[in-house]
């Protein structure tokens, strides 16, 4: 029988091995045989206590014309690696930072700027929608501008560790545009911020410290700056109040309809006066909870808050979701228009 030694394949997928015979498969007539490479930072098995150190190549294994292993000799000791455990010409990095659950997340939260996105230059709106994704990923987060983009910082649960979510971010014309790149990094200096429980509350705060430094860098957000300070007044003062008396009233209203049950956790609703989450031509959006954001989000567009019987009928209709809770079939089915009879919202704003 031969004896086999997998090693990682370095073309495509890290996590799919491939299949060597060490007798069979070294080519001792390749042009590597003879050069001096250095084990990687990240090479693993037994040429992890080699990291940093010269290896003479003295075999290779090559797959579909490309080098995917070495047989080399370091320290005195002959060993096999895979491609991914060596630096050559390029010093090419397969997976150095391999991902943790607080990366992929993130990562999955922000993979809309994974390519290019282009927005207005006066408005800032791309940047509250990245803050709303950081904001259903975590709770805790440091905003830092910097003269070419913007960083969110997150901590992981392990000491020490933390996510960069990176924002290339510059100007051109009448239009900015961004992409983001994230990655894990352990055992460096980790970011020390408080937990904002309130989503929309750290979606606010993130988004003003960003477009505020960026005035700093020459960015015209001067007048998007005042709209995120007047809309995050304007939330706690008057939306979130509004919210509370509606969701009591149509928790209650379902209780009588029903005869059964129905509480809400506390802070298990979060809202905010942003058009970042609504459709053109909307006024109201109630996002349920998900998998990573316990909890549901209401959009109510600021428009709405000019006519404060207007806005009470908007903030009933979006509470009226939440307390029918329907997981599937019509959203405006006949608990929520019952629910509508008993509180007040009238005919035409139940569409």
């Amino acid at each position: 029988m031969t004896w086999k030694q997998a090693v990682s394949l370095s073309i495509g997928d890290r996590e799919a091995p491939l299949e060597a015979d060490t007798k069979t498969d070294v080519d001792y007539q390749h042009s590597m045989v003879g050069k001096t490479i250095e084990v990687s930072c990240i090479a693993g098995g037994t040429l992890k206590e080699f990291r940093g150190k010269k290896a003479e190549v003295l075999g290779v294994i090559v797959r579909f014309g490309q080098p995917v292993g070495y047989f080399v000799q370091v320290d005195k000791t002959k060993e096999y690696g895979g491609a991914k455990d060596f630096y050559l010409d390029r010093c090419l990095v397969e997976d150095a930072l391999p991902p943790t659950a607080t990366s992929v997340a993130l990562r999955e939260g922000l993979s809309h700027w994974g390519q290019q996105r282009d927005y207005w230059h006066l408005d800032s709106g791309g940047l509250e929608s990245m803050a709303f994704a950081v904001a259903s990923v975590t709770p805790t987060a440091v905003a830092t501008p910097y003269e070419f983009g913007w960083d969110f910082a997150v901590p992981d649960p392990m000491k020490g560790d933390f996510t960069q979510a990176r924002c290339a971010a510059f100007q051109s014309g009448n239009y900015w545009t961004a992409s983001t790149a994230v990655r894990p990094i352990r055992g460096g200096v980790q970011p020390v911020a408080n937990p904002i429980e309130d989503h929309w509350a750290r979606t606010f705060y993130w988004t003003h410290t960003i477009a505020k430094g960026m005035v700093q860098f020459g960015w015209p957000w001067e007048k998007a700056v005042r709209g995120i300070e007047a809309r995050a007044v304007a939330t706690a003062r008057v939306l979130v109040p509004l919210v509370n008396e509606a969701l009591d009233q149509c928790v209650a209203a379902r209780v009588e309809i029903t005869g059964q049950p129905f509480d809400l956790v506390p802070r298990s609703v979060s809202a905010g006066f942003s058009r970042v989450r609504l459709k053109a031509g909307t006024v109201g959006l109630t996002e349920p909870p998900t998998d990573r954001r316990p909890y549901t989000v209401i959009s109510v567009a600021p428009s709405a808050a000019k006519d404060l019987q207007y806005l009470r009928q908007v903030v009933l209709h979006e509470c009226i979701h939440v307390a029918v809770s329907s997981d599937s079939g019509p959203p405006h089915n006949d608990l929520f228009n019952a629910i509508s009879e008993r509180v007040g919202l009238n005919p035409e704003h139940r569409d």
